[in-house]
Parts: structure tokens; sequence; C-alpha cells
């Protein structure tokens, strides 16, 4: 877990929002190998082990793990750089499940962002450039943080939490047949995955008041 991100995770527990403290016992090169995520609230405890922090002990993810959608094969590296826009290195950008088979070779092909990992296949391990969470449905990370995430399933905790922890311009990748969340526009769609940019939220209304004399 690159220490920079800890700063985007969230507690999954229903209170106020807060970040997370980590106490660290094992560090290379800026990322936590092994230690604690804590969150200063509630005072729940997620431990990070081989570099991934483990969420799924709140009761509030303690949900069935998502399916990964079976209608389509994985974009070559080349192509999911191009979908996420991924042309720059500002900001760090999610894999979910699935998609994460493609994590070293976005490190070989693009001057890549740090990319984290949500529910990382077991035949990736962590290094630089690579963090890594595991969860329920819903992804622990602050709103609009994000610079694109690439979405293996249909489920909607799942779109719609990333759609939330993407960044206003931000890139959304999912399935076809997944729905496309509030707040994001489609950008383009083939017979596997559809691309989506994270729209800015309306503005409050404004009250006129007229001066009268």
């Amino acid at each position: 877990m690159f220490i920079e991100l800890v700063d985007t995770l969230r507690c999954p527990n229903p209170h106020e929002e807060s970040w997370l403290v980590v106490s660290a016992t094992t560090l290379e090169a800026r990322h936590i190998r092994d230690g604690v995520l804590g969150c200063p609230v509630c005072r729940s405890e997620y431990p990070v082990r081989d570099g991934i922090a483990d969420f799924r002990a709140s009761a509030a993810i303690a949900a069935p793990p998502t399916t990964p959608s079976a209608s389509w094969t994985l974009a070559g590296a080349d192509q999911l750089a191009a979908l996420m826009n991924l042309a720059d290195p500002l900001g760090f950008a999610v894999l979910t499940g699935r998609w994460g088979e493609r994590a070293l070779e976005l490190l070989a092909v693009v001057d890549c962002p740090p990319l984290m990992l949500v529910d990382p296949p077991p035949s990736v391990s962590m290094r630089p450039g690579l963090s890594g969470i595991r969860c329920g449905p819903t992804i622990p990370l602050a709103v609009g943080t994000a610079r694109a995430v690439a979405v293996d399933t249909t489920e909607p905790s799942r779109v719609g939490s990333s759609a939330r922890a993407t960044r206003v311009g931000g890139r959304i990748v999912a399935p076809a047949e997944a729905p496309i969340p509030d707040g994001v526009r489609e950008l383009a769609r083939d017979d596997h995955v559809w691309v989506g940019e994270r729209e800015a939220p309306p503005s409050a209304l404004v009250t006129l008041h007229v001066r009268r004399g």
C-alpha cells in the first residue's frame, strides 16, 4: 500500500467520514507491506498484509463478494490505458477484480500513475506502483479521489461506489450490461464495455434578491 494513498481511504462503517491512521510494521520504498489502518471515529482496525489492506471485517461491507461479468474479455493494456485516459501520471487509477490482471502491463506500457487494485487476482503481488485493498461491494475510497476506475462487475453497489470515487472529468470503464450511475455521462460503448465520464454535481440554487429604491 503506497503510503500517500492512505489519505484517500475511508472507514466503511456508517458514521461521519474520516481519514484513517496507519501503523506500519514493514515499509519498503514508501509502500506499507504490513501494518494496521485505524479509524479514529469508531476505533475499527483493518490489517495490511503483503501490501493489501483488508476491509472485509467491517459490518458495513460484510456482503457476499461481487461476481465478475462473464460476458466480456479483458481489453489489452494499451486499449485500457486509452479507455481510462492514462496519458499522464497525474493521480491514481483503480482496477477492480479481473482488471488487476492488466496492472503490470499498464505499468510497463505507459507513464502510469499509481494503481490501486481492488480485490486483486491471487496471481498479482503488490510492488512499487501497485497498492491493494480487499472489500465488499462498496469501495472504501473518499469521494472524487481517483482519476479513473475500471470495474469488472455489473453489481450496482460496486459500479456506483466506483463512480463516486472518481474525480470530476475522470473515466469509468464497466461491462456493457452494467448500469450507468447517476452523474456519469456515457462517452462510448461496444459489445463488451461502456466508458463514461464523471460529471460535476449540479450547482445549488441561488436566491436572487431585488433591491428596491
